[in-house]
């Protein structure tokens, strides 16, 4: 049997399970066991760019937190590496061509997205190249002065404090 990529969390929804289609279709817990599947959390990754004092943020178009400025970021899509997404992530909502500068940390607390479980890992990384413009899921992009912030979505503000500390060493 060849080996599928599946990522199954939160509310589930399955197009396609062994060849049979489940098309909008809810798959109870229960019924993963048919299949020894389980349950996982989602994998997400976040960026934090610092400029002059001043970190990205951008305003989330979409719910959760629709309006709400938050750090770059998104989920992680099969076959791809944690860097490879949050690169990914930022130039999708951003314009801004990126490079890891350092593993900042993972946050995972259960609660930190209303959509399910979804565990964060959080890069520092530094501008290569691009131009700021929001896009995909950001309905703008812009640099805050970490001393004024907004009022941030999900953890983030425990983020960019977790960043502060790492920064100042």
């Amino acid at each position: 049997m060849t080996k599928k990529c599946f990522c199954i969390s939160g509310k589930i929804l399955a197009l396609n399970l062994f060849g049979k289609r489940y098309s909008k279709k809810i798959i109870k817990k229960r019924d993963l066991k048919k299949y020894n599947l389980y349950l996982h959390p989602a994998l997400a990754v976040d960026g934090i760019i610092e400029k002059d004092n001043k970190v990205l943020l951008i305003k989330r178009k979409n719910n959760p937190f629709k309006g709400c400025f938050a750090l770059p970021g998104g989920f992680v899509e099969c076959g791809e590496t944690f860097e490879e997404a949050v690169i990914r992530e930022i130039k999708e909502e951003t314009g801004l061509i990126t490079k890891v500068k350092s593993l900042l940390g993972v946050y995972s607390s259960p609660d930190r997205d209303p959509r399910g479980h979804v565990i964060s890992i959080v890069f520092v990384l530094d501008v290569v190249g691009g131009k700021l413009k929001a896009g995909d899921d950001a309905k703008e992009a812009e640099f805050f002065d970490l001393n004024n912030l907004p009022k941030l979505a999900f953890d983030h503000e425990k983020i960019i404090k977790d960043y502060m500390r790492w920064k100042n060493g």
